[in-house]
């Protein structure tokens, strides 16, 4: 029975109703304690049906009420009055949403402005694991102050969240089910795993939020049905009118944003409010053609590519043109190969990615600036071009339809327009090392060391998810080099076992943990058409039909190229396959790294070691040795070899079959740890350089762990740890007693790595992402005290002078730093001071690839050669060529 004015409810008094839904009435009502006016909501006479129910009310409204946020509309009070369960709430003046809707679309800036600030509040109430339920337009007030959610978390809070076993008699849907023939409401904001019967979670607002996007641009509801079984049929099963076919002129970046929130699957779906927010703040900001209708857009990008090709005068051009035009009307054409010079400047990083459509190459690498960009060139033009807003960027792929590129920087996976634009977030990737982009509208990646698993998010935007991880069983230690299949639900990839002969490509379902083994080895596999897989062995690159139904290969492999090019420290081969019979592969020319001192200008001084196999390096503390790591020609282990480099003489430091990696000195030059996995899992290891003593462990712990550096004092050893989450803590041990272990830095939500002790040792610098991005920190050991901050554009690997008073780095756009320091008992810092490009490789995870002197005025590098690879090659019509064989 409705409440008449002046009723009381504990101290609040009823002065007028407002309104009434599923979960309950609601009145304008006075507090009389504080003189202000309240929403007061009556709750429904089930919620205190038990003792359980009232206190789980209780302890969740007290979850919503912290809930302090200018679009969230804010929760006051709880009370229960004579049998009367009730809340109070901010009493918000405006319209909703659904009253303004039904005026008609609302402008496209309006729209992103109200969405971001309902994803802002999502975002904020999902932080604290607090999921609306049952959002929709009625649930949002439109003020002059923005919009405001209102019920958020109460749909849970009361006990009233919809299921597909009580459709029927939920409060929050009966209201809308009215006869047959009427249009159903709530339902249009359900996500389909809800109507399923599963719990909703997080995403199931983002699907909800979607539909109120779609319905703010259009005027018009996403899906719509006269029954409630034709409204679950259409969310179930049918797609929403595109977004540019019902309102012409909106952003095409924003249908993006709709087409992902509305995935069917919550795996397919953005998976943050928070990304959600960003995304369309930036197209409001105008990102990405933001004003430009599609239509347009297109006509424009057709213009664009009009005019490539009416510049290419050169006879490439016709020739690449042809054969492309040859295949697509699939006529026999005899393979053709031509050699792709690129820029003498330029050091790339990683194979060349040749588009889907064959008709345009990509590649990341760092020219004289030192800065590592993708580079992009198509058929028709003789030049690479950087592409502006890939600053720091690795290992790009291309989408399906070749016109955009996705790449790895500032540990996140991004993705920008080839024709120009800005670039966009994706999802965050630290570690992110590969990636491939599925017709499916996800993008696949892997990651280093410290993030051995396959990862898929979707390319509209949103979090990341394992979908291949390790198979402890098979003593596989990571899964990588993931190749999305054009069927968008299977893809390939490597299982990278402990022991290397055991490693093998397999083919993966999305969706599924199950996958089955395809061809032995540790080889990146590609698939090409028609129906093959690509793949190295022994330095060839080979082809093998699939039947991909039965995950099987079929007749035997065939070589397509003698002497592929492999990179000898992550085993990844150098090719790429378009989709249309084009193949572009680099030969192996030399696979060696020399060991120089460069001045502070970046300067070659001498070459102290010369071209030979070898990764990481060490250098002794009275510089007169050098540690290395040598990969075997299976690269199948490694092993420690120690170079003197007075007498130019090297000697095998470790002989064992399994990886022996990040040579660490003691402070007196006389002793060497390790990281060794001959146990299994890596542990810390140590041995005397003279003498007859046998490997000893140092340290051994539950995770991966591995040494970085020694106390000048020699009490106390840094090292790394991998945390289980994909990312690294730092700790030291003391080399005395009973190796106590002191955590440096090691948070649950951030990667720490590479820690290295001041020359007093007293403090520690170490790398850490907890800013969104590496950078350099300093903290006073063993503590306690706060971190500084170092760096301030990006920073790893950061090394201490001799006497304490400098602290050199470098940037993840791979530029040297130095910064002046002071240590003692108080710690300062200069600003950072740019010395020269660094000539490493970028994008992989090394611990010991150069040293700062002692004395601070020379740098030693082991830098590869740059002839380790051949001009790559690029092939036509090899598919035309493998039938007649």
């Amino acid at each position: 029975m409705p409440l008449a004015p002046g009723t009381r409810l504990g101290p609040y008094e009823i002065t007028a109703p407002l309104g009434a839904g599923g979960m309950g009435e609601v009145y304008r009502a006075r507090d009389t304690r504080l003189g202000r006016d309240v929403a007061v909501k009556v709750l429904p006479a089930n919620l205190s049906a038990s003792a359980e129910s009232r206190a789980r009310f209780e302890r969740e409204a007290k979850l919503v009420s912290s809930l302090n946020h200018p679009n969230i509309c804010t929760l006051f009070d709880i009370g229960h009055e004579a049998g009367t369960d009730y809340l109070v709430m901010e009493l918000i003046e405006g319209e909703t949403l659904a009253e303004r809707i039904q005026r008609g679309p609302l402008p496209p800036a309006d729209s992103l402005r109200i969405g971001s600030e309902i994803a802002d509040a999502l975002d904020r109430a999902h932080r604290q694991n607090l999921v609306h339920r049952d959002l929709k337009p009625g649930n949002v007030m439109l003020t002059r102050s923005g919009a405001k959610l209102l019920d958020f978390g109460l749909a849970r809070v009361t006990g009233l969240s919809a299921s597909a076993s009580d459709l029927s008699t939920s409060p929050t849907v009966t209201r809308a089910l009215t006869t047959e023939g009427s249009i159903v409401g709530t339902f249009q904001y359900m996500a389909p795993e809800v109507l399923e019967g599963r719990e909703a979670d997080a995403r199931s607002d983002l699907w909800a939020l979607g539909a109120i996007l779609y319905e703010m641009t259009t005027g018009r509801r996403a899906f719509e049905g006269k029954s409630q079984a034709s409204l679950i049929g259409s969310i179930m099963n049918s797609e929403p009118a595109p977004l540019s076919s019902v309102t012409p002129l909106i952003p095409p970046a924003l249908e993006r944003v709709v087409n992902a929130c509305l995935a069917k699957d919550p795996d397919q779906r953005i998976q943050t409010a928070h990304d959600v927010k960003l995304q369309l703040r930036w197209i409001s900001e105008g990102g990405s053609l933001a004003g430009v209708p599609a239509p347009l857009a297109a006509r424009r990008r057709g213009r664009e590519r009009i005019a490539w090709m009416v510049a290419g005068g050169a006879v490439i051009s016709t020739l690449v043109l042809s054969v492309l035009q040859f295949r697509s009307m699939n006529q026999p054409l005899h393979e053709m190969r031509f050699e792709l010079r690129l820029p003498e400047s330029l050091s790339p990083i990683g194979p060349l990615r040749i588009s889907p459509d064959g008709r345009s190459v990509a590649v990341s690498g760092s020219d004289s600036s030192g800065v590592a960009r993708v580079w992009v060139r198509t058929f028709d033009d003789p030049e690479f071009h950087p592409l502006p807003g890939t600053d720091g960027a690795n290992r790009p792929c291309w989408s399906p339809d070749s016109r955009s590129l996705a790449f790895f920087a500032d540990t996140k996976l991004k993705k920008i327009l080839v024709s120009g634009g800005r670039p966009e977030t994706v999802c965050e990737a630290p570690g992110g090392s590969d990636c491939s982009w599925s017709r499916s509208g996800f993008i696949l990646f892997d990651g280093d060391g410290a993030h051995p698993t396959v990862r898929m998010a979707a390319a509209a935007g949103g979090e990341a998810h394992d979908v291949a991880v390790p198979d402890t069983s098979r003593h596989e230690v990571a899964t990588n080099w993931p190749e999305a299949l054009p069927d968008g639900r299977h893809f390939l990839f490597v299982a990278q076992n402990s022991s290397a002969e055991r490693s093998e490509v397999r083919l993966g379902t999305i969706g599924s943990k199950q996958s089955v083994s395809i061809v032995k080895g540790e080889s990146r596999a590609e698939y090409a058409a028609p129906g093959c897989v690509l793949f190295e062995r022994d330095g060839a690159l080979l082809v093998q039909r699939i039947d991909v139904g039965s995950g099987k290969l079929q007749g035997e492999p065939r070589t397509l190229a003698d002497r592929i090019g492999v990179n000898r420290g992550n085993g990844m081969p150098y090719f790429s396959a378009s989709q249309n019979g084009v193949l572009v592969y680099s030969q192996a020319a030399s696979s060696l790294r020399h060991v120089i001192w460069v001045d502070r200008a970046g300067r070659l001084v001498a070459e102290i070691v010369p071209p030979m196999a070898q990764s990481d390096v060490a250098l002794s503390p009275d510089e007169k040795n050098l540690a290395s790591v040598v990969t075997d020609a299976s690269g199948s282990s490694s092993d420690l070899w120690v170079r003197d480099l007075q007498r130019q003489i090297n000697s095998r430091f470790t002989i064992d079959p399994a990886n022996d990696i990040w040579p660490t000195w003691s402070a007196d030059g006389r002793r060497l740890y390790w990281a060794s996995n001959r146990g299994g899992g890596f542990a810390i290891y140590q041995r005397d350089l003279e003498g007859v003593s046998s490997d000893s462990i140092v340290f051994k712990d539950a995770n991966n762990v591995g040494p970085i550096d020694a106390s000048r004092d020699g009490r106390y050893l840094s090292c790394m740890e991998s945390d289980g989450a994909g990312g690294w803590d730092t700790f030291a041990i003391a080399l005395q007693g009973e190796h106590k272990k002191i955590i440096i830095a090691a948070s649950p939500r951030f990667s720490e790595s590479r820690p290295r002790f001041s020359p007093d040792g007293r403090w520690v610098a170490y790398d850490s992402d907890q800013s969104g991005r590496p950078e350099v920190y300093v903290q006073a050991f063993p503590g306690p005290g706060a971190p500084v901050q170092i760096s301030n554009q990006g920073g790893v690997d950061a090394r201490w002078r001799a006497d304490g008073k400098e602290l050199a780095y470098r940037t993840t756009q791979m530029l040297m730093m130095s910064v002046d320091v002071s240590i003692g008992d108080r710690f300062q810092a200069g600003p950072p001071k740019q010395l020269f490009p660094s000539p490493l490789v970028p994008g992989s995870f090394q611990i010991s690839r150069w040293t700062l002197a002692a004395d601070g005025q020379k740098l030693l590098f082991s830098a590869p050669l740059r002839a380790e690879l051949s001009s790559p090659l690029v092939v036509f019509g090899w598919p035309a060529e493998l039938a007649r064989k």
